[in-house]
């Protein structure tokens, strides 16, 4: 199994020179072209006014911005008319600074446009203009089929909520910065053995009900991965949805038949809890047409097995339906979330309820930290350092040792709680 590093964070605050030297460094691990990053004085002047323009309001509303240090000639190089922004330069480019930033965003939304940055002649940084990317890009999550507007690998920072900055090449994330720590490498629970094996069963039965519809023993099968990343896809688009909201959420995974042996009386008050009917199973009747689809398109291409990477490919009008009917449901599940109280659904993501109460008054007095994503090191924290809807999930994982439970809080930390290892575990969310 790859190694993937702990959880690292810097226990100094976050000045721009020791941001703009960590993410200059960053950039360099992850391979991208030095040519896409501004020189080291400029990168530090960029992130600065990114930092205070956070800090400002304007009409009462914090300020919240994404800018592009590119060129025009970068901005044309995406793909085609339809994948690149729509560029409107201003006859006067005016000055980068937290002022101008703060007077600018509210015509380039932070969900729909880029303000773009550069030198001028005099070798001055200034916004030069705005690139137009629409919405769609906050639907892209890591490893899913995106189609929307493409970014070049230029710095993009962007400005999310008083003093959390995320710094990018494109889309990808490189550095973030968050209540005056330094996020450096990603922490990413979705990439461990230990949930894999925790959906193994629905895995294996949403495979066996698509075989055995197949009468052809040379026809494509599935690969069990590719169940496992539609499924992770709609996770992370729900937790992305959250942060940037900036609500606070519970979403609670129970195993299969928490509903009707008593687990969910006994664990939870709900305030709004679903009849348990074919409705609620929404999501598996939408992967098993979505898969069937995509074996019909991929037949002709004699694939031995479809893949993540294969679903990508395929350009079908009937498959890109089915992706918007994921993103609508990762909405729904975002929106339940967002009541106060812990969303449920059971390992096939049947919509148990929402708005739930854990019940229980037995306190967890300590959980583990872990630093690496198999929990085969950790360290010990007090249990009451955190908040009450942490320690909710502490209390509802430590009794329900199959349950996993994802905690949201307002200021965009995410983090898994489960039970491994004999421990009580919590993982933070770092994509």
């Amino acid at each position: 199994m790859t190694n993937i590093p702990p959880y690292q964070f810097s226990t100094q605050s976050s000045y721009p020179a020791e941001m703009a030297r960590v993410l200059a460094n960053q950039w360099k691990k992850k391979g991208v072209a030095t040519e896409y990053l501004p020189d080291q004085a400029s990168l530090t002047t960029i992130l600065d006014v990114c930092y205070q323009a956070s800090l400002l309001r304007e009409e009462d509303d914090p300020v919240r911005c994404r800018i592009i240090y590119a060129t025009p000639a970068h901005l044309q190089t995406c793909l085609t008319d339809q994948t690149r922004p729509h560029v409107l330069a201003f006859a006067e480019p005016t000055a980068l600074s937290a002022h101008n930033l703060r007077k600018l965003a509210g015509a380039a939304d932070f969900y729909r446009s880029l303000l773009a940055v550069d030198h001028d002649a005099g070798g001055r940084l200034v916004i030069w203009g705005m690139a137009v990317t629409g919405t769609e890009w906050v639907n892209r999550v890591e490893g899913n089929r995106y189609e929307g507007v493409q970014l070049p690998e230029n710095l993009v920072v962007q400005a999310v909520r008083p003093g959390h900055l995320v710094a990018a090449s494109g889309y990808s994330r490189v550095l973030e910065t968050m209540q005056g720590q330094l996020l450096t490498d990603g922490f990413d629970p979705f990439r461990s053995a230990w949930i894999a094996d925790r959906f193994v069963n629905v895995r294996e039965s949403l495979l066996a009900s698509l075989h055995e519809s197949q009468t052809d023993p040379l026809a494509t099968r599935v690969c069990e991965s590719f169940v496992q990343d539609v499924a992770q896809g709609v996770v992370r688009r729900v937790l992305r949805l959250m942060r940037n909201r900036r609500r606070g959420g519970m979403l609670v995974f129970l195993p299969d038949g928490s509903h009707e042996d008593g687990t969910t009386e006994d664990w939870l008050r709900f305030r709004v809890k679903f009849q348990p009917n074919e409705l609620t199973m929404v999501y598996r009747n939408l992967i098993l047409r979505l898969v069937s689809r995509a074996l019909d398109v991929g037949r002709p291409l004699n694939l031995q097995e479809l893949t993540w990477n294969d679903y990508q490919q395929i350009r079908d009008a009937e498959l890109r339906r089915f992706d918007d009917y994921l993103i609508e449901f990762g909405h729904l599940l975002a929106d339940m979330m967002s009541v106060d109280g812990a969303l449920v659904l059971d390992h096939s993501f049947r919509m148990i309820g929402f708005g739930g109460e854990i019940l229980g008054d037995t306190p967890v007095q300590e959980i583990h930290r872990a630093m690496d994503i198999e929990a085969f090191q950790s360290v010990v924290e007090r249990a009451d350092s955190a908040g009450t809807r942490h320690r909710s999930a502490y209390r509802l994982v430590n009794g329900l040792n199959q349950a996993i439970a994802v905690v949201v809080s307002q200021d965009g930390d995410a983090r898994f709680v489960a039970h491994q290892n004999d421990k009580l575990t919590y993982w933070p969310y770092l994509p």
